[in-house]
């Protein structure tokens, strides 16, 4: 597995841009403690019915993305974040993808998100990749309450959302378990 820093540095650097107006500073260092320390990653990993992939250009990690099984029949995207500057170059579609193809796999059908509301960016991310039916919820978290929206998609005879991995282009980057 990928050094778990790495994967703290890409939430750290990626939560600034994503979050800023939208969730207050101290809050936001507050939540990133908590929820990207080493011990809370590690334990993300080994979530039963979890699983956890990292993009990597390089060598470098350039995103991750991390889904949880709820039931027979549906699992939660919990996470997803790829670096701002390696946003919109399909990056985060990839790790969709492969999360999407292992929950397919595995027989289950619809798979949900949230994303904070007036997250503009990432609501259209999800909405491109055929999330649909929003219900807007709350979240209470120490000393603030989350506004979100919580999108649903299938997932059975979904097809990629992006092309094939070209193999011989230096530099494109990898998607792994």
């Amino acid at each position: 597995m990928t050094d778990l820093s790495k994967v703290e540095t890409v939430a750290r650097a990626t939560w600034r841009v994503a979050y800023t107006g939208i969730i207050p500073d101290e809050v936001q260092r507050r939540l990133l403690d908590g929820w990207y320390s080493a011990e809370s990653l590690r334990r993300a990993l080994a979530a039963p019915r979890s699983s956890f992939f990292v993009a990597e250009s390089n060598g470098a990690v350039i995103g991750f993305a991390q889904f949880v099984c709820h039931s027979v029949e549906s699992a939660e995207l919990t996470r997803i974040y790829v670096l701002p500057d390696r946003q919109r170059s399909g990056v985060g579609m990839r790790l969709l993808d492969a999360g999407l193809a292992e929950l397919a796999e595995k027989g289950l059908k619809h798979l949900t998100v949230q994303v904070e509301r007036d997250n503009h960016n990432g609501r259209r991310f999800y909405e491109r990749a055929g999330f649909a039916e929003p219900r807007e919820l709350t979240h209470e978290v120490p000393g603030y309450v989350l506004a979100v929206v919580e999108y649903r998609r299938p997932i059975l005879g979904s097809t990629p959302l992006t092309p094939a991995e070209p193999r011989d282009v230096p530099g494109w980057p990898s998607v792994s378990k």
